[in-house]
């Protein structure tokens, strides 16, 4: 099982963001499923005040994209994270409520990936400024 199943499948019902998510500061019980679908997993964060607040995240090796993050110490404590591979990193993805012939499908938030430290069930939001990417194509 690769470290991502294993970090869901292990993920507490309830999820703490102590400080919320940047626009749903008010929300910080969240509670995290996932469902696996043909192109991969897909996660669904859920407010536990308020049911109509709803996230669909996605892992970013999705949209080829491997993150290198640096975490701040404020970071760090939220998270309390011993070791990088306690983190779940996923996407919050979106669908235009009008697509357009130049950007059609899902959209993914790049730079404002959520991470997951689903052993202690803490959760941020991680705000890029000047993301560094390493982008892989395949073919």
């Amino acid at each position: 099982m690769a470290d991502e199943e294993r970090i869901a499948a292990e993920a507490a019902e309830e999820l703490t963001f102590p400080n919320g998510i940047p626009g749903f500061e008010d929300h910080t019980q969240y509670r995290l499923t996932y469902s696996d679908i043909e192109a991969g997993r897909v996660y669904r964060l859920q407010s536990c005040t308020s049911p109509d607040v709803i996230f669909t995240l996605v892992d970013p090796n999705l949209y080829s994209l491997n993150y290198e993050l640096q975490l701040t110490d404020e970071e760090e404590a939220l998270l309390q994270a011993e070791h990088p591979e306690q983190i779940l990193v996923l996407l919050i993805v979106w669908k235009p409520e009008t697509p357009s012939p130049d950007k059609p499908g899902l959209h993914a938030n790049i730079t404002g990936p959520i991470l997951i430290n689903a052993d202690k069930g803490l959760g941020i939001q991680k705000v890029i400024d000047k993301p560094k990417l390493a982008l892989n194509i395949s073919a």
